[in-house]
């Protein structure tokens, strides 16, 4: 398939399989049996329970240790007991049908591959897409590995620097780790190693999962957004009425031949749009419930990440630095390009309205108000319907997420 040979796309389908979160059956004819169902989520099950026992075993850790930790300490736990409940709700996406029929709904009719024949300028609006859908995915190939290498070497170095890694450990010493659990031995150097590695496998994830569902949904609006220009472009393009022979200027209306001709194009106008509106409708559907958990995890880190960063430790810069860019980079990259669809409204309508409808007969411009009606219509995603997913939305994150970082500052101080 032409699609599967378009480099980012073997990136994703690489990196959501390595997550559980590519369906091989979808696209391939395997055998259904009564272990179907196991074969096909037993790694995703896998990281569930992975997430569900260390969930349990931080908040354990948490509880336990709440007059103890010190500040940054604390502030980095509650962030990563945060980040592990964005985890998990993501881990159930490939047991819903809404997101396994969204994906095949995009390899196999949506990707603007196949489309691009249909016209110039549909091919040069897919090379386009493809181009910055190539971008976008090698930066976040580069986020993965630089924030979960600065992540896990930080406490790595505090050790080596502490003398904890050497021979001759320090009397009341202790191991610093990435993420800390409540666990039921003492720890020493083997159960070190064996959670410093189970710690480094467990972030990656946990980036992977992150970067590359908002990935998967960014290449999904990119492709609804070019759908939407090659729309807008028809519009704008649409065939007038052509003279007359022996005329000078040109008629005010349409033949009888160029109004089938205009009712023809006009159909296809209207199935192209609806075509839109369906995997518009059906990508909201599928990660509904995970923006609204997205943007409730933001509202509530955005604030913890500003106040360990604001103490302007090195240790705190070290740990949480990166993991803040990468954070707040994530929440303003979603935002925009979910801005992109929403922007096109106002310029379809105009586009619609700039249609010869004055030349046309009653059935055609019929069509054409129903056209205008219907585009008429909000295309913004929404977070559990409810919430529009862009740029208002991401700034009230961002003024809520900065006044409860004022006012926690506050009683820090």
């Amino acid at each position: 398939m032409e699609v599967f040979d378009l480099g980012y796309i073997k990136r994703i389908r690489f990196t959501l399989r390595y997550l559980g979160a590519w369906l091989n059956h979808v696209f391939e004819d395997c055998v259904t049996t009564k272990w179907s169902a196991i074969r096909r989520y037993w790694y995703t099950m896998l990281l569930r329970a992975m997430s569900g026992t260390g969930m349990v075993s931080q908040a354990m850790y948490l509880i336990g240790n709440m007059g103890v930790l010190g500040f940054i300490d604390l502030g980095q736990t509650c962030l990563i007991f945060l980040i592990s409940c964005v985890f998990f709700q993501r881990t159930t996406l490939p047991l819903h049908s809404t997101y396994r029929e969204n994906i095949k709904d995009f390899v196999l009719t949506f990707h603007l591959t196949h489309h691009k024949n249909k016209s110039e300028f549909a091919l040069k609006m897919c090379n386009r897409v493809n181009r910055i859908c190539e971008i976008a995915t090698i930066v976040q190939f580069g986020q993965i590995y630089i924030t979960s290498f600065m992540f896990n070497i930080v406490p790595l170095y505090i050790n080596y620097k502490s003398g904890m890694l050497s021979s001759d450990k320090p009397a009341n010493g202790t191991y610093e780790l990435s993420i800390y659990y409540a666990v039921p031995f003492d720890m020493n150097g083997f159960w070190y190693t064996v959670l410093c590695i189970y710690n480094c496998y467990g972030s990656f994830n946990v980036c992977c999962m992150s970067c590359f569902h908002d990935l998967l949904v960014c290449v999904f609006v990119f492709h609804i957004w070019g759908h939407l220009t090659i729309f807008e472009h028809k519009l704008n393009y649409f065939p007038r009425p052509r003279k007359a022979v022996g005329s000078k200027t040109d008629p005010m209306r349409y033949s009888y031949e160029e109004n089938k001709e205009v009712a023809s194009g006009l159909r296809e106008i209207v199935k192209q749009y609806l075509m839109i509106k369906e995997f518009l409708a059906n990508t909201s559907a599928t990660y509904s419930v995970t923006l609204c958990v997205y943007y409730g995890f933001h509202l509530v880190s955005d604030c913890i990440l500003l106040l360990e960063c604001s103490s302007l430790d090195a240790d705190a810069l070290a740990k949480c630095g990166m993991v803040t860019l990468v954070v707040f980079q994530q929440l303003i990259q979603l935002s925009v390009v979910f801005e992109l669809i929403s922007s096109k409204g106002d310029a379809l309508v105009d586009a619609v309205y700039g249609l010869p409808w004055e030349c046309m007969d009653n059935s055609n411009r019929r069509t054409v108000l129903i056209l205008l009606q219907i585009v008429q219509q909000s295309l913004a995603l929404k977070a559990c319907n409810m919430v529009p997913v862009g740029v208002q939305t991401m700034v009230a994150v961002l003024k809520a997420s900065y006044s409860y970082f004022m006012m926690l500052n506050t009683f820090a101080k």
